[in-house]
């Protein structure tokens, strides 16, 4: 009866880290924003504004492929497989993310397990 809760990796909070730091530092590019484009395209915010999302972007691409640690046996899952949809109880059919929805009823995956130890977690 007592079920313990499943152990967590934080992938997902990677992607939300990232979402979350770039609205939040293109507010602040808008916010202190002159009226005047001219003052605006000459200030220092907007110098910054292409590395960061030319960072930002490359993040979003590392992010995506850094494998992740089963936190049951600590040992290395693939980031990339064929995984299975608890929603609709469907293999994806090809290599995919597991931060990629489902091909087939779009959901996106919560939970995974891992191959080593055959446990579930969260994503």
């Amino acid at each position: 009866m007592d079920e313990k809760p499943l152990k967590n990796v934080y992938f997902h909070f990677r992607f939300k880290f990232l979402a979350i730091t770039a609205i939040s530092f293109l507010l602040y590019i808008i916010l202190s924003s002159s009226f005047d484009f001219s003052e605006f395209s000459s200030s220092t915010q907007f110098k910054l504004m292409g590395p960061f999302l030319i960072l930002s972007g490359i993040f979003y691409f590392v992010f995506k492929k850094v494998p992740i640690k089963c936190p049951n046996c600590s040992k290395l899952i693939a980031t990339r497989k064929d995984w299975h949809c608890p929603e609709c109880n469907k293999q994806q059919g090809k290599q995919r993310y597991l931060m990629d929805k489902c091909v087939h009823c779009k959901q996106i995956l919560s939970t995974s397990f891992c191959e080593h130890c055959k446990e579930e977690f969260r994503l």
